[in-house]
């Protein structure tokens, strides 16, 4: 009897895979290999925070292991990225992290870019530190520490970035596009607010974007970044066309493969495409309407490219010594994560 009925289970098996339509048995089996774009963006955001532990220091600085140039801004960038992604400042990866953070506050509580220049400060970093201070559920304690900031505005509208390493583009409108956005978290108006926002929109080149420099990672996607998520936060007509005709830049750049890559021919090294796509991602998320088939080709090239480690290459920063070797893995797997995070959520879907 048991092989009278092994024999039929068999035969009608075999009968059910002929009869199968082979088109549905394509789609089947695809269905079953391939998973999703959003399965696939929780298994890469798994690989990267495993990639960010694994890099973190014993001080708990989490950056490049070759060259900790931006140790303390590149720990404030991953820190934001794994509490984003799993918001618990419980774990010890996030315990140490802030630790090595708090260590490197000035007598005014504002952070530089790393530990040597701790004594002084960027309001880049200290911008980003302060927002995911916020976001942490300290608002208070950061507000105490925002007059000196504040104080620091020019009349004219802008701030300069004083990091002591900056020579050049002190100015550059990244510096105060991360200020107004911070400043906004903790509803705290600056002394020059409609000058401020002037300075960003006349700012903006014929393009639609607001340019580049290399002590700001050569491309024009970094000042896309804060830039749009300040003008976000302006009501005014004149901030939406701005920001309406940095929407068209973004869109109208993207290559054929979903990424972005600004080529700065007179430079030698150059951030990559996998950062350059992360940083324009970060600026569409406030696109406040929809984009969707210019993020979703964005986000499948992100995907496709992360490394095995649970990385994404971020190139080389783009200094002009040929001998200065610092590379950009630790921004790029940190927004990478952010925008993979925040998708659909961020962006506008119709």
């Amino acid at each position: 009897m048991i092989l009278i009925k092994t024999g039929i289970f068999f035969r009608t098996a075999v009968l059910c895979i002929l009869l199968f339509p082979v088109g549905w048995s394509n789609i089947y089996f695809r269905h079953l290999q391939e998973p999703g774009r959003e399965e696939k963006i929780k298994l890469a955001l798994q690989k990267a925070q495993f990639f960010l532990g694994s890099v973190q220091k014993e001080n708990g600085a989490i950056c490049d292991t070759g060259n900790t140039l931006f140790d303390t801004w590149e720990t404030i960038l991953a820190s934001t990225a794994l509490y984003e992604t799993s918001p618990d400042t419980g774990t010890l990866i996030l315990k140490k992290a802030m630790h090595f953070l708090q260590q490197n506050e000035n007598t005014m509580g504002l952070v530089c870019h790393n530990t040597k220049c701790k004594q002084s400060y960027c309001l880049e970093t200290t911008a980003e530190y302060f927002s995911l201070l916020i976001s942490m559920g300290e608002k208070g304690k950061v507000k105490q520490r925002l007059p000196v900031i504040i104080n620091m505005q020019k009349e004219s509208g802008e701030w300069d970035i004083g990091n002591p390493d900056v020579r050049e583009q002190k100015n550059f409108p990244s510096v105060t596009a991360f200020v107004l956005a911070m400043l906004t978290e903790t509803d705290v108006e600056p002394l020059h607010k409609k000058q401020a926002y002037s300075w960003l929109i006349r700012s903006q080149t014929a393009d639609g974007d607001w340019g580049h420099a290399w002590e700001y990672y050569g491309c024009p996607a970094y000042a896309l970044w804060p830039v749009m998520r300040a003008l976000s936060l302006d009501p005014s007509p004149q901030a939406d066309t701005a920001k309406q005709k940095a929407i068209q830049y973004i869109c109208s750049q993207q290559k054929t493969d979903g990424s972005w890559c600004f080529v700065n021919t007179t430079a030698g090294n150059q951030v990559s495409p996998e950062l350059q796509t992360a940083l324009m991602l970060s600026a569409l998320r406030y696109a406040n309407f929809a984009v969707n088939a210019v993020v979703e080709k964005g986000i499948d090239f992100l995907l496709s490219k992360q490394s095995v480690n649970g990385s994404w290459d971020g190139g080389y920063f783009p200094i002009s010594n040929k001998r200065y070797i610092k590379k950009e893995y630790v921004i790029a797997t940190s927004l990478s994560m952010r925008v993979l995070r925040g998708y659909p959520h961020y962006y506008k879907q119709k």
